[in-house]
């Protein structure tokens, strides 16, 4: 409602409208106990900020509350209901706070819909309005409030601009609202909508989940507990023990009793007064079927956390990493940071102001307060490490047998159920736990006895000496970010080796970070020839990730990272981290995934049917996806060729028919020959970087191919030439998940201009529609919650989308809508633009496209886009900016018609339309052909000469294309 209009800035939409055409953009979301607002802009004139902050500030001091926009927001919020209601996420979180003690506002219904704020206001006599100006009035007080501004403007100057915007926010001396539930416990036995303690709630998953987990919530004494336990985060010290996943693990174990997949452990809901920690297991079906045994293996290594003194160097490891991190914390999103930052002043402020940087990132901080900015190697004290050893044990006492809240999903007990949850309709069932099994898990096994063991010191911790950063030249920070600056291309990576392996370095000057990254990539056509190796590259690729974890997860701690990926074009190797240990880590590995490979693959079927239900319950888990992902992702089957995307039900048919044998072949067959790509950036010199890509190459050690076999590159497929005067191609589909009722509709305009300017014209044309599209649909015609447009690349081509989902207009509906807004998009948008206009939307996205980059990984990622993509154009940015100082309303009207308006030959439009099975957004069933795919292709014309397609039809049409 903030957003919708205050009385310095009235018209609805003008903030949004205010930061789009200033390369912003903005949201707000509730949480428990807090609600958030921010935006970022581009703010490189003292103005446009302060304008923006100016706007913002008036959110807090004058809304208007107009009763229209009441009403409509109250449809939005029902269709965000509405798009929940078959989230898994949602409605297992709203059975967890159905079993806290339903006193306690936890208890309540999270996010409310139409029938809790008008019926239920209605029902008590209440204007929902009126409701909405006293909770306004009654919480939005100076008081309960924080502010966080990140910006390149000096602290006087952002001081200067925060008082002028913010100092009239009233301060009514509102008290927190937890004061008025501060003696009421969160929990409490018999309590409770749904049982707690001592019960298991068994749910019905909308995806194909089979997962138990062990939530235990953890009451603050008083004030000063809650602080301690942010200060120590003993939580944090448990959650590395028993989510540890290297050898001697908990996870180890369960995997070789072959019950569970993976393993999590860690810190979920937390609010004022209690946090809980919980425990999730994904389980084998194996796993199901033991489910007490996999319980009681979590309370053995809960029994060994309390009887066996756990080894100080692990407490050494947990604080040498936390500080690691945080002594070369990289530069994030600014959006993402002030949010952070507005919450660690809720949580940390009152104890001491500079715990608000430091507080969230950093362990065991109780009696470092007044050194918050030294870097620490170690604890401080044997006192202080024994306190914290201490306080990790009282917090391991909290995880009892009696006060476990333990839940189990699976599809198992669909039909089985007694109980339907009332907000989502969520079927469930509750049973008792026996005393005898109550007893089995209090008096559980020995951890020890079951091969379980705490983990032994992590090798892959990088040493001082190498943290060193080998290079770094002084930047002119004034001059790099002056115009000039920011237009001069950086320098590109060189090439180093070009024989069987054309090697890409650049050594880093920038970032000073005692880091790199490494990438290789082998390009050879059979990996991902037809959907069969498509669907073996998916179950490799899940095999030797998971067989690898034991080894490699120390080296994750350790602030490494590796991925292996099997592509249309080949293999991909990378690795980044610290690059004290990176070269034997990522030998390691590519031996393991190569040569060594028969060792980590599995030894029998049962193991590799474990990795192939996980997989088919990943790929069915496509069913249960919103209607709008649905019409995103068949729109972009019809853009790329077949063999660089398949179909998921071709992905499943193959799936169901690999056996051990055929992944053991294409396994040994993966590295056998091809041609080698890589790039080496970072902290290393370039005799580093060559030694490091002979030691993988005598890993890896493939036969070369001849350029003719390199596997053909990306390209886009072409959309038919319509005229402008007949309907677009549509492609039209059922919805696969029976239980949602929202229709969605994705609205693609293509473009096949490959030059910088026509790259650079259908982002200047999405950053001008892009806030009107969304007030048309959403605000004003309150068509549904998910309203959005953005420009995705295909290849070296780019399109413009418009997508919107709805509970309440059938796609058809939506379709027009869209279809209506586009036709009016010159005359309403584009024609009264100005030069200045058009000078601002420009300046907007040049200022956005030559932001320096923050961090190292960016700027190996632009990099390796240029290398994989054949374009090698290290200066795209640059030319793009370049081109975007050109751009006139003239180029802006001419492009749109050439993509909208069909000048001259046509215009190449694709509508994909997703029509759930019922409720108000339903409509006749699609088709799942229309004759295309049976070659009748006059029957899959309309009338008006339009293009009709259902699923069925998409292969059809892909191989009709790739013909162009």
């Amino acid at each position: 409602m903030l957003f919708l209009g205050t009385e310095d800035y009235p018209a609805e939409g003008s903030f949004e409208k205010y930061l789009t055409s200033n390369g912003g953009s903005s949201n707000a979301f509730t949480a428990s106990e807090d609600t958030v607002y921010y935006f970022d802009i581009v703010a490189d004139s003292d103005v446009v900020l302060a304008e923006g902050m100016k706007r913002f500030g008036s959110f807090f001091t004058s809304p208007l509350f107009t009763e229209s926009a009441t009403g409509r927001e109250l449809n939005a919020i029902e269709s965000e209901n509405s798009k929940n209601l078959q989230s898994d996420t949602f409605r297992l979180y709203q059975i967890e706070k159905s079993r806290s003690n339903s006193a306690h506002p936890y208890s309540k219904f999270f996010t409310g819909n139409k029938a809790t704020l008008l019926d239920g206001t209605k029902r008590a006599g209440l204007n929902l309005r009126d409701e909405l100006v006293k909770f306004y009035g009654k919480y939005y007080s100076a008081n309960q409030m924080s502010l966080a501004i990140v910006a390149p403007q000096s602290l006087p100057k952002l001081k200067e601009l925060v008082q002028s915007s913010f100092s009239s926010i009233p301060n009514r001396e509102t008290r927190p609202p937890e004061v008025e539930w501060a003696h009421v416990p969160p929990f409490l036995e018999g309590a409770s909508i749904i049982p707690a303690e001592k019960n298991i709630v068994e749910i019905v998953p909308v995806q194909d989940l089979r997962q138990v987990t062990c939530s235990w919530p953890i009451v603050y004494k008083s004030k000063e507990d809650s602080d301690d336990i942010h200060l120590m985060k003993p939580d944090y010290f448990v959650m590395h023990l028993m989510g540890h996943e290297g050898p001697g693990s908990l996870l180890s174990y369960l995997k070789n009793q072959g019950w569970a997949n993976s393993f999590g452990a860690g810190t979920n809901a937390e609010l004022s007064d209690f946090e809980t920690f919980d425990v999730t297991v994904e389980l084998t079906f194996k796993g199901l079927t033991e489910l007490d045994k996999v319980i009681e293996s979590i309370f053995s290594y809960i029994r060994m956390l309390r009887q066996e003194r756990v080894p100080a160097y692990v407490f050494d490891e947990v604080l040498q990493l936390s500080e690691l991190e945080w002594r070369f914390a990289t530069k994030g999103n600014p959006g993402s940071y002030v949010q952070s930052l507005v919450k660690a002043m809720v949580e940390f402020g009152d104890i001491s102001p500079s715990l608000v940087v430091a507080g969230p990132r950093r362990v065991a901080l109780k009696e470092s307060l007044s050194r918050l900015q030294e870097p620490r190697v170690s604890f401080s004290s044997s006192s202080q490490r024994e306190e914290t050893i201490s306080a990790t044990l009282d917090f391991t006492n909290k995880l009892t047998v009696d006060d476990a809240i333990i839940t189990v999903l699976s599809k198992s007990f669909e039909g089985k159920t007694s109980s339907v949850e009332t907000w989502y309709g969520t079927a469930y069932n509750t049973r008792p736990v026996s005393v005898s099994t109550l007893n089995a898990w209090q008096n559980c096994a020995k951890a020890a006895d079951l091969g379980v063991a705490y983990p032994k010191p992590n090798v892959f911790i990088p040493e001082e000496k190498g943290l060193r950063v080998k290079k770094k030249v002084k930047i002119d920070e004034v001059k790099a970010m002056s115009f000039e600056g920011r237009m001069t291309p950086r320098t590109p990576p060189k090439i180093i080796r070009d024989n069987e392996w054309t090697v890409y370095f650049k050594q880093d000057d920038r970032f000073g970070e005692p880091k790199a990254f490494l990438i290789f990539q082998l390009l050879t056509k059979e990996v991902y020839s037809s959907e069969f190796f498509a669907a073996l590259a998916t179950l490799y690729q899940s095999c030797v990730v998971d067989a690898i974890e034991e080894y490699a997860y120390d080296a994750t701690l350790a602030g490494l990272s590796y991925d292996v990926q099997v592509l249309p074009r080949g293999v991909r190797l990378t690795f980044g981290g610290y690059n004290d240990k990176l070269e034997d880590f990522a030998a390691y590995v590519a031996r393991k995934l190569s040569r060594d490979v028969g060792d980590i693959l599995p030894k029998n079927d049962a193991e590799f049917d474990r990795y192939k239900d996980r997989l088919m319950r990943a790929l069915s888990a496509f069913d249960v996806k919103q209607p709008y992902a649905h019409a995103i992702y068949y729109s972009s089957l019809t853009l790329q060729p077949r063999n660089f995307q398949y179909t998921n039900e071709q992905l499943r048919s193959a799936m169901r028919q690999i056996t051990l044998p055929d992944l053991l072949s294409y396994s040994s067959k993966l590295w056998s020959s091809g041609k080698g790509e890589a790039l080496i950036q970072g902290n290393l010199d370039e005799k580093e970087a060559l030694a490091l890509v002979d030691k993988i190459d005598k890993t890896l050690a493939f036969k070369t191919v001849s350029a003719e076999e390199y596997p053909p590159r990306l390209k886009a497929l072409p959309l038919p030439l319509v005229p402008s005067d007949v309907t677009p191609t549509r492609l039209t589909s059922s919805e696969p998940n029976p239980s949602n009722k929202n229709a969605a509709v994705q609205v693609l305009l293509q473009s096949l201009g490959e030059t910088e300017k026509d790259h650079v014209l259908i982002e200047v044309l999405d950053a001008i529609l892009h806030e009107p599209f969304y007030e048309d649909l959403r605000t004003n015609q309150q068509l549904g919650y998910i309203v959005s447009s953005g420009v995705k690349a295909v290849a070296k081509t780019r399109n413009i989308n418009f997508v919107v989902q709805s509970s309440v207009a059938p796609a058809e509906k939506l379709t027009n809508a869209v279809l209506k807004f586009l036709s009016g998009v010159r005359k309403t948008y584009l024609e009264p633009l100005n030069q200045g206009d058009t000078t601002v939307y420009v300046k907007s996205l040049l200022d956005k496209k030559t932001e320096p980059d923050k961090k190292l990984v960016v700027e190996v990622t632009r990099n390796w886009a240029e290398i994989s993509s054949g374009r090698l154009q290290f200066d795209r940015t640059q030319k793009e900016a370049a081109a975007l100082l050109d751009i006139s309303k003239e180029d802006i009207l001419e492009f749109w018609d050439l993509i909208y308006g069909g000048s001259p030959n046509g215009r190449r439009i694709l509508v994909s339309e997703v029509v759930p099975r019922s409720g108000p957004a339903s409509s006749k069933s699609p088709a799942t052909s229309t004759g295309y795919a049976e070659g009748n292709k006059k029957a899959a014309k309309t009338p008006g000469g339009s293009l009709r397609l259902g699923v069925n039809d998409i292969e059809q049409f892909r191989r009709d294309r790739e013909q162009l």
